[in-house]
């Protein structure tokens, strides 16, 4: 696997974590930004920063965030969430850092 994937796993499935702050978990800003970029869009999911930071939620905490939670913070279509939650996923591990 690529060394720049957030981690990788030996031959007997162990995770093999990072040690290095090459991997520093991005600003709720960076994160949106990135999501706009990837997916070619004019601010679509820039426009839930507000949101995330008025909570004071971090981008490793999106992966627990449910359904209704996500609605609440006006994200409502199930493409959105998916791919939010699917981006924020590969910062789980920093958390254990």
């Amino acid at each position: 696997m690529s060394s720049q994937y957030p981690y990788s796993y030996s031959n007997s499935n162990t995770p093999i974590y990072p040690t290095s702050s090459y991997y520093e978990l991005p600003s709720i800003t960076e994160f949106f930004h990135n999501l706009d970029q990837k997916y070619n869009c004019n601010n679509v999911y820039s426009k839930f920063k507000n949101a995330f930071l008025e909570e004071e939620i971090t981008v490793n905490a999106i992966k627990d965030l449910s359904d209704e939670q996500m609605i609440k913070l006006e994200i409502v279509k199930i493409r959105w969430q998916k791919n939010i939650k699917q981006a924020a996923q590969r910062y789980w591990f920093i958390i254990f850092l």
